[in-house]
């Protein structure tokens, strides 16, 4: 590779690219969706209702994934520290295990 810094800079733009807000679609007017005034308190009580749901949803997953998170690594330490208890090398270690077998 001839220049690595020509190549971090297209990479940055490309990120830089993805992240940047996209406008979204334009507004519809008032003959276009057929939109009534008596309707329009229901769709915008809808569309908070939605929006409510999916920031709970959100929030519950966000609190799931953190506790299996936390209890696979809290599993995996256990599992590291019972290892490195008893690795087969440790003579104190078979002395415990001998007491405690004839016990």
């Amino acid at each position: 590779m001839k220049n690595p810094g020509l190549l971090l800079i297209f990479v940055a733009s490309l990120t830089l690219a993805a992240e940047a807000p996209r406008p979204g679609p334009p507004a519809p007017g008032p003959g276009k969706n057929g939109c009534t005034d008596a309707l329009r308190p229901q769709m915008e009580a809808d569309n908070a209702a939605a929006l409510q749901l999916k920031s709970t949803a959100y929030t519950e997953g966000l609190e799931r994934g953190a506790a299996l998170g936390a209890g696979g690594a809290l599993l995996l330490a256990g599992l590291a520290l019972r290892a490195w208890k008893f690795k087969p090398g440790d003579r104190s270690n078979q002395e415990r295990m001998s007491r405690a077998a004839s016990a």
